[in-house]
């Protein structure tokens, strides 16, 4: 019988609890185009920075009163950092999801450590899926990117099912595998607001989100690709955690009343991965409770 602690039904809610895991194994490795570009630039991790940029991250969740909750790194888990894409929150509890990479497969392990059996509602089987790909938009309303890398149509099609058994609203959002996941193009930044890559989408999935209701603020392909621009979190109440280094990005979300809240991250931008990436959400209020 499923626990049921954790519970999320959007992407907006006011933010509670959420899951890390401290980077002390944290390495850039040529497994996405993000981290092969910065090897090939000569960069290298400086992990005094690296350790830095962490510690302000959750000094900055803990200062929104925001909850933190910690992995424990191991060290041939070099992006266990990324706590997005090995679970995923539901209403109707943990989703255990099925990591596509060999070098992310051991996840798994810490994950099921971490929730333990009563927490965990569905575990995927099917095809390949990660949460970077998968946005529960707000109740009833559900988004899942399909790149045929980390995410494929079955891991995809198997996920969306268990929600619209459930009555809500889905669909695939397709996009080269270049781009690792969805989150890396779009991301929700307050209710019926988000930020989108918006001439890498495809017309009809853009067409689609304002369908919902969804206004859409454009980001470049370089801010996104080069800058992790799009992978930023919500905290509910107009509140969004940026990198400081996407400077445009942020002048156009306090433009639109929101707060925005700017620690460091260049250190994990440059390997593929940013606040999004690094972080599952485990509560958040619900939207139905206004």
């Amino acid at each position: 019988m499923v626990a049921n602690r954790w519970f999320i039904d959007s992407e907006t809610g006011d933010l509670a609890d959420v899951l890390l895991c401290p980077p002390d194994y944290y390495s850039w490795i040529p497994s996405n185009d993000i981290a092969i570009q910065s090897m090939a630039n000569g960069a290298k991790i400086d992990r005094a920075a690296l350790n830095a940029q962490f510690r302000e991250l959750v000094a900055t969740l803990e200062g929104e009163q925001v909850s933190c909750h910690f992995l424990t790194p191991h060290k041939d888990m070099p992006y266990e950092v990324y706590t997005r894409d090995s679970s995923q929150t539901t209403p109707f509890g943990t989703v255990v999801t099925n990591l596509a990479r060999p070098e992310r497969t051991a996840e798994i392990t810490p994950i099921h450590d971490f929730y333990g059996k009563d927490e965990i509602w569905k575990t995927c089987t099917k095809g390949h899926i990660e949460g970077g790909d998968i946005h529960i938009i707000r109740p009833g309303l559900l988004a899942v990117g399909v790149s045929g890398g980390r995410t494929d149509e079955a891991g995809a099609a198997e996920f969306i099912g268990w929600f619209e058994e459930a009555g809500w609203t889905c669909r695939m959002i397709r996009f080269p595998e270049h781009f690792l996941h969805l989150d890396v193009i779009f991301t929700m930044v307050a209710e019926d607001l988000a930020i989108a890559a918006v001439d890498v989408i495809a017309d009809e999935d853009l067409d689609w989100f304002r369908a919902q209701g969804i206004r859409l603020l454009p980001v470049s392909y370089k801010e996104a690709m080069r800058d992790m621009g799009c992978n930023v979190l919500s905290l509910g109440r107009e509140r969004v955690v940026s990198p400081h280094h996407c400077t445009r990005i942020n002048q156009m979300l306090r433009a639109e009343g929101l707060t925005v809240l700017d620690p460091e991250l260049n250190q994990f931008s440059q390997g593929g991965g940013s606040i999004h990436c690094m972080t599952m959400p485990l509560r958040r209020k619900s939207l139905k409770q206004g």
